[in-house]
């Protein structure tokens, strides 16, 4: 671990700190329940539903989770946002561990067709109780969020949101510097990488799509070609598909800007940034005659 690598590692559990402390402070109530999830291919998946204890109708939202994390990152400090957070902004929200993760069934997949298939049995028990339902990628979790919008078009999720996902393998492990997520496959495995690339996933998906993204970014902190590739996909898809609209920050819906304007960089203003925009989604939460 070199000095960049200790120093982003101790403002994120500064940060953590400030964000508990501030948890405590307005210490919303919360309804916590745990379920069990089935996967297509029969594996037992641990989930957790986490919503404010007001009675009201929420609207749903669930996250795909970034590489390594499930319930307890989710569920604590471990993440850039935590399920507490994201009930005090108005959903009703399924956390999950993944395959090969936690509590839950299978093997590591980061991000390919099974942890896809994980995202579906998500949406679709959490849209038993709430209808219709967005989902929020946070880093890498954004091959399983994309993904599973595309290849089930039926899920008919609210949105995706999409938090500094890498979008491709160049991305994904840094140029082949990062190789956890490549498993032992060679950067030429088209089998391996082609469903875990998420801007492939993007012409395929039929609802909108919002990237948040900073510079620095939280992983590869000079990076930014990620965002763009999928700001370019996006357009392209609504230009030609049926993606009704597609957002970069706090740029105009469909912009495709020329010089974008990124987010503040650091874990305290991700978080503030990510809330924000789902209470600015809460209204595309919507039966679909009435959706933006």
């Amino acid at each position: 671990m070199n000095a960049e690598d200790v120093r982003r590692a101790a403002e994120w559990r500064f940060q953590a700190v400030a964000r508990r402390a501030n948890q405590v402070r307005h210490h919303p109530k919360l309804e916590t329940r745990s379920l069990r999830l089935t996967s297509a291919a029969g594996y037992a998946l641990e989930a957790r539903i986490v919503r404010l204890e007001d009675g009201r109708a929420q609207p749903g939202l669930v996250v795909s989770p970034g590489i390594h994390q499930g319930i307890d990152a989710l569920c604590g400090y471990g993440a850039v946002v935590n399920a507490a957070e994201l009930a005090g902004s108005g959903y009703t929200v399924l956390v999950f561990d993944p395959a090969g993760r936690g509590e839950s069934w299978g093997e590591e997949d980061f991000g390919g067709p099974e942890h896809q298939d994980d995202v579906r049995a998500a949406v679709v028990a959490l849209g038993r109780e709430c209808g219709r339902v967005g989902v929020l990628a946070l880093s890498l979790g954004v091959a399983a969020a994309v993904g599973a919008a595309a290849r089930w078009p039926e899920l008919d999720p609210a949105f995706v949101l999409d938090w500094e996902g890498p979008c491709d393998r160049e991305i994904i492990t840094s140029g082949g510097r990062l190789l956890v997520p490549a498993a032992g496959h060679a950067m030429d495995d088209e089998g391996y990488w082609a469903p875990r690339e998420a801007v492939r996933g993007v012409p395929g998906l039929r609802c909108p799509y919002i990237r948040l993204q900073a510079l620095p970014d939280h992983a590869q902190p000079h990076e930014v070609r990620h965002a763009t590739r999928m700001i370019h996909a996006a357009a392209v898809a609504h230009h030609t598909g049926a993606l009704p609209w597609f957002q970069l920050n706090d740029h105009p819906r469909c912009e495709v800007p020329a010089r974008p304007s990124w987010l503040a960089g650091g874990p305290l203003a991700a978080n503030i940034a990510i809330r924000r925009k789902l209470r600015h989604l809460r209204d595309v939460v919507a039966p679909a005659e009435v959706r933006p």
